[in-house]
């Protein structure tokens, strides 16, 4: 009877171990998981930013041509300074032409 009663207690010593140790483990595995999740937001967060700079840095400003309306690259468009210093855009020769001949 003694020697079922210790096979029995170290049964039953096994079980209680291995589920608290399990328990710890579970945890610690749970924590690295949300470590990794939380390195991966991060890491989304980043790309994410550096997404929106590129942008920001391909971004043109356009100005509007005065003669027909069209919408050109400011750094593209013909220019004129009147006489009371305003810059006039234009999207091409043309257009500059027809406003110089109009506002003579």
């Amino acid at each position: 009877m003694n020697a079922l009663f210790e096979f029995a207690w170290i049964v039953v010593l096994y079980m209680v171990v291995s589920r608290v140790f399990g328990k710890i483990l579970q945890a610690r595995v749970t924590t690295s998981k949300k470590d990794e999740n939380r390195a991966d937001g991060l890491e989304q967060r980043m790309d994410l930013a550096e997404e929106i700079r590129t942008h920001r840095e391909n971004i043109v400003e356009v100005v509007k041509d005065e003669c027909c309306g069209a919408y050109v690259p400011k750094d593209k468009a013909y220019q004129i300074v009147d006489e009371d210093g305003n810059t006039h855009y234009f999207c091409g020769w043309d257009c500059r032409q027809k406003y110089v001949l109009e506002n003579k």
